[in-house]
């Protein structure tokens, strides 16, 4: 059996890999502008010829299973909802609050066989087992049943700014760095969860200046990483400050701790949520 290290497949399977394409679902319902800053950098990774981009009244559910149909990764940045009463009845949220669910995504024929599936939504890494202990019944596993290599989902309800910024890394890990999707994943987990608000701020500014983000969405990100802006976020309890100390060098008086510095997704809640299922 051919070896598969981080960086991906063995040079056995990468000669039979396929272009890369994407096909990108933002924000189908309106109500998540934070996903359509996340959207601009996936897209970004891709050619203007490899990619196609649903975004809000566009993203109906026939126009979604159209454009999936040949492209290697689909990223889905929209809702998410689980039945745990019928399974085939959980569901990606398109426009107009209309389901994609997995009843349809099984019975439709020609969809492909995706590299990865990430689906950027609440709650869609979750399984139900209690029915049937032996069959996982979820998301990932009904795409991992359509052919999909793997699926990057989420165990909770997520936070859109952090989201952004954590599938901004991880697909600059795996598409511009070569790294597998669960190491790419981890990795990306362990940045978000170190980086202060400047560190972000700045990778935010060097992915504009690489043409990977609109200015004035670059404005918006630097905006909720400003010390005013974390401390009046929704999750502004969770934000991690942190007091340099004092320093003392020697034959000098000791200098004054510097102002607090955040780490504004230190939290688990912010990266510990994402999952990987597949190879």
């Amino acid at each position: 059996m051919p070896r598969i290290s981080e960086r991906g497949f063995s040079p056995r399977c990468a000669g039979k890999a396929r272009p890369a394409t994407l096909a990108v679902i933002v924000n189908p319902t309106g109500d998540l502008p934070g996903t359509e800053k996340e959207g601009e950098i996936v897209a970004s990774h891709f050619g203007s010829g490899a990619r196609v981009i649903l975004q809000r009244a566009a993203a109906t559910p026939d126009a979604v299973l159209g454009a999936l149909k040949g492209r290697t990764y689909w990223h889905f940045a929209s809702h998410g909802t689980i039945s745990w009463e019928d399974a085939r009845s959980s569901a990606l949220v398109m426009h107009g609050m209309v389901p994609l669910t997995v009843g349809r995504l099984l019975e439709t024929d020609g969809l492909g066989q995706p590299r990865l599936v990430v689906l950027s939504a609440c709650e869609t890494g979750l399984y139900d087992i209690r029915s049937s202990p032996d069959e996982f019944v979820g998301l990932p596993g009904v795409f991992i049943g359509l052919g999909a290599t793997g699926v990057l989902g989420t165990l909770w309800p997520v936070s859109d700014a952090a989201t952004a910024l954590l599938i901004a890394r991880f697909y600059e890990l795996h598409l511009g760095e070569g790294l597998s999707p669960p190491t790419a994943l981890r990795r990306a987990q362990a940045w978000l969860r170190e980086a202060s608000s400047e560190d972000l701020a700045s990778y935010a500014k060097v992915a504009a200046a690489r043409g990977r983000l609109e200015r004035r969405r670059l404005a918006e990100i630097k905006k909720d990483l400003s010390a005013d802006g974390l401390r009046h976020a929704r999750n502004r309890a969770l934000v991690e400050w942190v007091k340099p100390e004092a320093t003392k060098t020697k034959g000098k008086k000791a200098t004054a701790a510097g102002k607090p510095i955040a780490r504004p997704y230190a939290h688990p809640y912010f990266w510990a949520g994402f999952i990987y299922t597949g190879l």
